[in-house]
């Protein structure tokens, strides 16, 4: 049976998805492995403690603002409040300010080195506010933290002395933890996939000698080293993953410590998860495109190191992958095409070197495909019941946590593929959407009813017609007997079903606040 031209175009696309789908596949397994070598750094006593500004970049954050500044002045009093300054980088426009002068007004009266530093405008974002903070800043290093951390008073005893250790440090990141993992399902299953980075993709990468990233929160950067590499720029919404790669090109380390621990609150809804992803995935290829041609044209990078940032700065590509992937699957579904096999020809008493030759290119299998496939999906699933071991959570009790994550993973595929493409076509600057924060920490909280509930858009409708087409492409498979496609359609077509349907569920009174 001779295949159509359909039959080969599908064939041909949905190998090359395979094949760029077993890079990232093969980089799972290989940080799994790599990340099996992790020593925790030795870190040195401290001599004698240099200076210290935090910085807390806030905008609108209401319920969590006076948690993170009391927090950070518990930091400051146990390093030593007259070494530390705590500079609160207020771009708010709503009453979070009032929140923020009356804490600031209460910790100054105290003896606290605290002070408020307000812009005109939110230009630049939180690069901006950063970068004006930078710009006013004297001490030695620089502790960053988002809104939504609850650092431990001892983190800056634990990480100042690697700093003080190794002058050639740009920066040291610790670990993040979530303060509200077992909130909901939600907030379950991110977390796990937090974790995933944290216990198998920084350990895998230091232990690799690969380049690192800043994620934005709960890290140390040296002053003198930002300064040099250029501050705090604007350009990408990843104003981390971007300092941190510039340093490292200039040829600053950048250590991370699994040991050193600051928890976070996870995003409860499936709203505010996305538009997390949203902003990482579009400031990642953001950055991918403004240093990735010349890290691969460096000749001081190995091969390793090379192959190692184009999958880390690249890494959102897997969703256009992942969306690509379903929608060949639909076609060949709602076009009945048969995309498990064809049929080869018979063995014949000719030598099998002579049928080797008599095999076309179109009687090529998918075999391969689906080894591929199989493959990276095994990767993924590896790599978090790895950060379940080792956490010691209990991989039957977090069983529902993983499947969700995998709903999820597959789910946000639609709009973080728009946030990608956005990125790529795009030479403006993107607008930063914060990722809306409660408070939440016990079962009882409750985010609803609160303010900076994330409102539905365009992006609910491009997820509404996938469910469409998977429904179609379920139904004209089903028809025409064409079963062995229902194992990829029936998993994506339930994770978009899953992630649209939470999305509707979890905005409903949006804007009310």
């Amino acid at each position: 049976m001779q295949p159509t031209v359909i039959q080969q175009i599908l064939l041909a696309l949905s190998l090359t998805v395979s094949a760029l789908f077993f890079v990232y596949g093969y980089n799972c397994f290989y940080l799994l492995y790599s990340a099996k070598r992790y020593a925790v750094p030795a870190a040195g006593s401290l001599k004698g403690k240099p200076t210290v500004a935090i910085h807390l970049p806030i905008y609108n954050e209401k319920y969590v603002a006076r948690r993170v500044i009391y927090s950070c002045a518990k930091v400051a009093e146990c390093y030593g409040v007259e070494l530390v300054r705590i500079l609160v980088l207020d771009d708010s426009d709503d009453d979070t300010s009032d929140e923020v002068n009356r804490v600031v007004e209460d910790l100054g009266a105290q003896g606290f080195r605290i002070e408020v530093l307000r812009r005109a405008d939110r230009s630049g974002y939180k690069a901006g506010a950063l970068q004006k903070a930078l710009e006013v800043t004297s001490e030695k290093y620089i502790c960053v933290f988002d809104a939504d951390f609850i650092p431990p008073s001892d983190f800056l005893l634990k990480v100042i002395p690697y700093m003080e250790a190794d002058e050639s440090l740009g920066l040291v990141q610790a670990r993040w933890t979530h303060v509200n993992r077992g909130y909901n399902y939600v907030t379950k299953a991110v977390s796990l996939g937090i974790d995933g980075h944290f216990l198998i993709e920084q350990p895998g990468r230091l232990a690799a000698g690969c380049f690192l990233n800043f994620n934005g929160s709960a890290g140390v950067l040296r002053r003198e080293a930002l300064v040099k590499v250029g501050g705090w720029q604007a350009d990408t919404l990843a104003e981390d993953l971007d300092v941190s790669y510039r340093m490292q090109l200039e040829g600053y380390r950048v250590l991370y410590v699994r040991d050193v621990c600051a928890p976070a609150e996870v995003p409860p809804s499936i709203s505010g998860f996305k538009r997390q992803q949203a902003r990482w995935a579009c400031g990642s290829v953001q950055v991918a495109k403004k240093h990735l041609v010349k890290i691969l044209l460096r000749k001081d990078l190995s091969l390793k190191q090379k192959f190692e940032a184009f999958t880390h700065l690249t890494y959102y590509f897997v969703h256009p992958l992942i969306l690509a992937a379903f929608i060949l699957a639909a076609f060949a579904s709602i076009l009945n095409v048969n995309t498990i096999g064809f049929d080869m020809p018979q063995p014949s008493s000719t030598s099998i070197a002579e049928y080797i030759r008599s095999l076309e290119a179109h009687n090529v299998t998918w075999l391969p495909l689906g080894a591929a496939i199989l493959t990276c999906w095994a990767a993924v699933w590896v790599y978090y019941v790895a950060s379940v071991r080792q956490q010691r959570l209990g991989l039957i009790r977090s069983l529902p946590a993983l499947i969700t994550l995998g709903f999820i993973g597959y789910g946000v595929s639609v709009s973080n593929t728009i946030q990608v493409l956005r990125a790529l076509l795009s030479s403006s600057s993107q607008p930063f959407l914060r990722t809306p924060k409660y408070a939440i920490e016990r079962s009882g909280d409750d985010w609803r009813g609160k303010k900076y509930q994330v409102l539905l858009d365009a992006t609910l409708v491009i997820e509404l017609l996938t469910i469409v087409l998977g429904a179609a492409s379920i139904a004209s498979a089903a028809t025409f007997g064409n079963l062995g496609i229902l194992p990829i359609l029936v998993p994506y077509t339930a994770s978009y079903v899953f992630v649209a349907s939470l999305t509707i569920y979890h905005s409903r009174g949006a804007g009310s606040g």
